[in-house]
């Protein structure tokens, strides 16, 4: 069994690799948005999952992961599920929608994780997107937008407010 230390250090690894590759520019808005959240308090950040009408996109081009142990979340749940228990050592992702998730290329990702969550902030630096909107504390650098609201309605409407800035900008 490998340890959860030598884990973490390969997975701190491939983020900091991921962010030292170029992403996605913000150019052109092509309609693509991406959520990704965790299993904890998951009835309270599902609300973000009607993001998509806010921003306005159409519903077929806004995905959603979610993060977390399969035991923990919703059988009837139909997003891509990240378990960490489904993560390589090297921080590789077994899941084949998992990595389409990560591969799509996205507008804007909008993150809204837990603390101590290291595979959905690992899957938050691999995913593809021009612009990253995420919560506090964002250790690695990885968002190009960090909210400090532990609320997520205030988050939703941060988040809002800046993809408006960003987009008319653009």
């Amino acid at each position: 069994m490998i340890s959860g230390k030598l884990k973490s250090y390969f997975f701190s690894k491939k983020i900091r690799h991921a962010l030292s590759e170029k992403s996605r520019p913000f150019n052109d808005f092509s309609g693509k948005a991406g959520l990704i959240i965790d299993a904890e308090n998951l009835d309270e950040k599902w609300n973000l999952a009607d993001f998509y009408r806010l921003v306005p996109l159409k519903k077929e081009d806004y995905s959603i992961a979610v993060c977390g142990s399969r035991e923990s979340l919703p059988e009837d749940l139909d997003v891509p599920v990240l378990d960490p228990k489904e993560i390589s050592v090297k921080g590789e992702f077994k899941s084949e929608a998992i990595r389409s998730f990560a591969e799509e290329g996205f507008d804007f990702l909008i993150c809204h994780l837990s603390d101590k969550s290291t595979a959905s902030v690992l899957l938050s630096a691999v995913t593809k997107a021009g612009v990253k909107i995420g919560n506090k504390p964002d250790e690695y650098g990885i968002y190009d937008v960090e909210i400090d609201s532990g609320d997520i309605e205030v988050f939703q409407q941060e988040a809002l407010k800046y993809l408006k800035i960003l987009k008319k900008n653009n």
